[in-house]
């Protein structure tokens, strides 16, 4: 990916390409958006949150249907969703009235590492693979202190990230220097170094785990496959499936397994 001072026409271009490549399969969009529902309601009473701040609308932009953004705002709550992109801030924009019936969502095309928002602004915010898309692990840390001025102190940060020690990590990154991967994927950290990030930018680790444990390269081709040549015969076996590896988030060898790692951070009170 380019330096800083073109990444916003890098992602126009990016969302561009991808949304012309086939949207996630049905089942793994429906088992991405209760995953990370499923998180964000154990780890928070969204009703008490009177503002919520999401980072990054790449998925609401090209693949909507794995979107939990939608559950949020069927719930009336006050969202802010941002991305450094136009183009992506826009398609999401438009992709919410395909999923909400009434919205008063606010868009904002900004840099997560310079946010334009008042100091304790948000009582919740969910940042959604966001800070793995960058050169530099200082860029991360700058990210946290942006995210952790705008958080009220109190507050609730729920962050994933692409984990650093899942077992096909090294074999991904080929991948990624290859490029044949979509979009760049940046500078990420494993869980004891994302614990000690936030805790030097004002956090309070509450909880932490690793979601997402299908294997990677595998799932997200085999099921395809199997749907193609019985477009619904199979999905009950395929739910069983994922249902088998969701379970492995209750294993000592989560971190290992897991896509992505997350953390519930709270802000220091003041």
């Amino acid at each position: 990916m380019p330096e800083k001072k073109s990444e916003s026409e890098y992602w126009d271009k990016a969302v561009e390409e991808v949304a012309g490549r086939p949207d996630f399969d049905p089942l793994l969009a429906e088992q991405h958006r209760r995953i990370y529902s499923g998180l964000i309601a154990k780890w928070t009473d969204v009703t008490g949150s009177e503002r919520i701040l999401k980072t990054d609308l790449f998925a609401e932009a090209v693949h909507p249907s794995r979107s939990f953004l939608w559950d949020l705002l069927q719930a009336n709550l006050r969202v802010v969703g941002i991305d450094i992109s136009t183009e992506v801030t826009g398609r999401a924009r438009a992709n919410t009235l395909h999923y909400v019936s009434r919205s008063s969502a606010q868009y904002v095309s900004c840099d997560v590492r310079k946010l334009p928002f008042a100091n304790n602004t948000f009582d919740l915010i969910v940042s959604d693979s966001t800070l793995d898309h960058f050169h530099y692990t200082h860029e991360i840390d700058t990210s946290l202190s942006e995210l952790s001025r705008v958080l009220r102190p109190g507050g609730t940060l729920i962050i994933t990230m692409d984990n650093k020690s899942n077992f096909t990590e090294p074999l991904f990154r080929i991948w990624l220097f290859l490029r044949l991967y979509p979009v760049f994927v940046g500078r990420t950290y494993s869980i004891e170094e994302l614990k000690k990030a936030l805790a030097s930018t004002g956090f309070v680790v509450a909880d932490t785990t690793a979601i997402i444990h299908n294997p990677r390269f595998i799932v997200r081709r085999i099921i395809p496959l199997v749907r193609k040549a019985a477009p619904v015969r199979f999905d009950g076996f395929i739910r069983k499936c994922l249902a088998f590896f969701d379970g492995l988030e209750n294993k000592k060898t989560k971190y290992l397994t897991g896509q992505f790692i997350a953390a519930k951070a709270m802000k220091h009170t003041e």
